[in-house]
C-alpha cells in the first residue's frame, strides 16, 4: 500500500469519526516525505552537507542582490529629486533675472526705503538659493567654457584665448550640475581669469 493510500485511508476514517461524534475540531497528524526521510535515516550526513551549503550560498547570493538593488533604487531616487529639484530651480532664476533687471534700471531719485525692501526680498531669494545648493558662476574674464556658457556674438580681437566679455544673463550650477548657461559675449584676450 502506497503512502498516498494510507494518507486517504487516515483521511477517510477523521472524517467518519467526525461525523459520528459531531467533533468540530480534530488534529490530524500527518507526516510529510521529507520528514519520514529524515526520521528514517535514508540521508547521508554528505548529502545533507552539501544541502546546507547550496542553500547557504543562494541565500548569501539573494541578501547581496538585495543590497545591490536597495543601492541602486537609493540612487536612482537621489537623481530624480536632483532632477525634480533643478527643474522647479530653473523656473525661478527668470525671477531672479528680475531682480538684476530692476537694479540695472533703478531710478536714481527712487525712494530709499523702497529700495532697501527690494535689496532686501533680493538677498532673501539669493540665500534660498544658497540654501538649495545653487550658485551664480562669474563669467567676464575667464575663458570660454561651452559648457557652462552660451556665446550669443564673438568680437573680433588679437588675443591668443577665447574670453568672456560680457555677460548677457548669468548662469547657475547647482553642485557640478550647470542648471542655466550663461548667455554671453567672446572676444580674444592674452589674460584670463583663473590661469597662471
Amino acid at each position: 500500500m502506497s503512502k498516498m493510500d494510507d494518507a486517504q485511508r487516515k483521511a477517510k476514517k477523521i472524517l467518519e469519526e467526525m461525523q459520528n461524534n459531531n467533533t468540530a475540531h480534530t488534529e490530524v497528524d500527518i507526516e510529510t516525505h521529507a520528514e519520514s526521510t529524515v526520521t528514517a535515516g535514508s540521508v547521508d550526513s554528505d548529502d545533507q552537507q552539501a544541502r546546507i551549503d547550496e542553500l547557504t550560498a543562494d541565500l548569501q547570493r539573494v541578501q547581496a542582490e538585495f543590497i545591490n538593488f536597495r543601492r541602486r533604487a537609493e540612487q536612482e531616487r537621489s537623481e530624480i529629486m536632483d532632477f525634480a529639484k533643478g527643474r522647479v530651480i530653473r523656473e525661478f532664476l527668470a525671477v531672479r533675472d528680475s531682480f538684476d533687471q530692476e537694479l540695472a534700471h533703478r531710478p536714481d531719485d527712487m525712494d530709499a526705503k523702497w529700495t532697501a525692501s527690494i535689496d532686501s526680498i533680493r538677498s532673501q531669494f539669493d540665500n534660498s538659493l544658497k540654501n538649495l545648493g545653487v550658485e551664480r558662476f562669474e563669467s567676464v574674464g575667464h575663458a570660454f567654457d561651452a559648457h557652462r556658457h552660451d556665446a550669443i556674438t564673438m568680437e573680433e580681437g588679437d588675443g591668443e584665448h577665447e574670453v568672456v566679455v560680457e555677460e548677457l544673463q548669468p548662469g547657475y550650477v547647482m553642485g557640478e550640475t550647470v542648471l542655466r548657461h550663461a548667455m554671453v559675449k567672446v572676444g580674444r584676450s592674452n589674460e584670463v581669469k583663473g590661469k597662471k
